[in-house]
Order: structure tokens, then C-alpha cells, then sequence
């Protein structure tokens, strides 16, 4: 079974279900952070110290704390980072999330091995998580299976991502053209991006962009 455990978390009833669940499951002492950031930096440390994490338990989201400054505040972001820093660590999600598109991006694009959607059942079906990944498979709960098998989950490429991200923080079509010619993302031209953007309302069926915005954030296909 799974040696060092690592949560982040920030609310604490949930972290004290997980860490009672991880007990009685694997009688391992499983450390838990509030903040995406202190997670990342533990990490980095028990690699330094050559006692790597085996498992990493996140959340999606996170209340910040406004009084300091955060480098990472999302769940996506944690696992990204920590995929970066150690590729080879177990990654389960326990989320209230249930958007399929937002469950398949984390199996295709993050490479999590376990989806847990918090709930009545959501610390049973967590520890049921926590068995079949260690033994070398993947795991969804009924309601994140469910999610996935669905045939109509709407996908956007990485780099329809990035355009309408820049949209929804207010980047005008001139803007987005110089910040992709800067960071070297083809195609760059306004000329494209006003195609790409009239495509994507007419695959959404969306009047304006301010609809389109709307209607892919409520997918969970830009969070």
C-alpha cells in the first residue's frame, strides 16, 4: 500500500474524513495542505530529501485565502505543476465536480488515475479509489463513470482553450493576436482568430462571444 500520502484540501471536515478513510485503509499517515501552493513546496521537498509522495489527493477548487498571494489556485493547475516536478506520482481527484468534460480532460490531458465526486458515498468510493490505484489501475465512481461514457462530451483542442481563456479575461481579438505571436502559437493572425471565434459560436450556436463564453465555462471546458 500507498507509503506517503499528500491531501490539499482546504476545507477540514473533508480533510478529516479523508484522513480517517486513508487510516483505517492503509494505516498510513497521510499529510494534508490547505493551499495549492504549501502542497506543490512539500513535494518539492520530499523530493529533495529522496522521500517522494506516493499519492496526491486534490480537490478542484479552492477558497484563497485574499490576505496572501498564490502562484497556483486550482486544483488543474496543482497537478499540472506536480506532474512537472514528479511524473511518476499517483494522482486521484475528489471533487464535488461532475461536469464530463471536465472529468475527461483530467484522465486525457493531466493524467489522474483515480476520479472521486464528493457526496453521500464519496469516502467509500474514495478508499475503493485509493485500493485499485495502488494495485496499478485507474478508477472512476459511479457518477464520474457515468460522465465519461457519455458520447456527446464536447472537447476543445489546447489551443481553442487558450483563445477563449483569453476572451473571458477581456483580451480584444488584437491582443490575443500579439500575445500568440509572442509565446510563438500559430495560427497568430487576427484574420484566424476572427475565423476560429466565428466557428466556435456556430458550433455552440452562440449569437455573440459573450454568449460563447458563457456557454463553454458552464461546460467546464475552460476551467
Amino acid at each position: 500500500m500507498f507509503k506517503r500520502i499528500i491531501i490539499a484540501e482546504d476545507i477540514d471536515s473533508e480533510n478529516l474524513g479523508i484522513v480517517s478513510s486513508i487510516n483505517v485503509l492503509t494505516q498510513t499517515e497521510a499529510e494534508t495542505n490547505q493551499s495549492c501552493d504549501k502542497t506543490l513546496s512539500r513535494i518539492k521537498e520530499a523530493i529533495i530529501k529522496e522521500k517522494p509522495y506516493d499519492l496526491l489527493i486534490s480537490d478542484l477548487s479552492f477558497n484563497l485565502d485574499t490576505r496572501i498571494s498564490h502562484n497556483i489556485t486550482t486544483g488543474k493547475e496543482l497537478i499540472h505543476q506536480v506532474k512537472n516536478v514528479q511524473p511518476d506520482i499517483k494522482v486521484i481527484v475528489f471533487s464535488g465536480e461532475d461536469k464530463p468534460a471536465i472529468i475527461k480532460s483530467l484522465f486525457d490531458n493531466y493524467n489522474i488515475d483515480g476520479y472521486v465526486c464528493k457526496g453521500l458515498y464519496g469516502l467509500s468510493e474514495l478508499k475503493k479509489a485509493i485500493s485499485q490505484v495502488h494495485f496499478g489501475n485507474t478508477y472512476t465512481c459511479p457518477v464520474s463513470k457515468h460522465a465519461l461514457h457519455q458520447s456527446n462530451v464536447t472537447q476543445l483542442d489546447s489551443y481553442e482553450v487558450q483563445l477563449l481563456k483569453l476572451l473571458a479575461n477581456g483580451y480584444k481579438q488584437d491582443e490575443i493576436s500579439l500575445h500568440f505571436i509572442e509565446k510563438g502559437i500559430e495560427p497568430n493572425s487576427k484574420r484566424s482568430i476572427e475565423d476560429k471565434i466565428r466557428k466556435l459560436r456556430q458550433e455552440f450556436d452562440a449569437k455573440t462571444t459573450i454568449q460563447l463564453i458563457h456557454l463553454v465555462d458552464g461546460m467546464g471546458l475552460i476551467s
